[in-house]
């Protein structure tokens, strides 16, 4: 994660500990302005949160990520995949696994 700057890695780290406490997390990648290292004070911090497992709604996971993300920097906008849809063709995960910045 060389080419973000330190606060934002801090950021985004504490994410994924806070959100790994009440979700299953397999992976978990930045992408966005962020990762293409475009950033600008007005960018999004874009997370792709890959969930070995979730509840029956997806939609209340996202809901719940985003509670986690607001919490602790309102940037941060998570997005959940689910482990199969993340490795199938899905076109927004094919470009997170291309351009991505892998955190966990």
């Amino acid at each position: 994660m060389d080419k973000i700057p330190a606060s934002i890695e801090m950021t985004i780290r504490k994410f994924i500990e806070e959100a790994g406490q009440s979700h299953r997390i397999k992976s978990a990648y930045l992408y966005g302005s962020y990762a293409k290292g475009v950033a600008s004070k007005w960018s999004d911090i874009d997370i792709a949160v890959i969930l070995t497992d979730y509840s029956d709604d997806l939609f209340e996971e996202r809901v719940s990520l985003m509670r986690i993300a607001a919490q602790i920097d309102d940037r941060i906008e998570p997005y959940p995949f689910l482990e199969e849809t993340f490795a199938a063709n899905n076109p927004l995960a094919n470009e997170i696994q291309k351009h991505g910045i892998r955190i966990v």
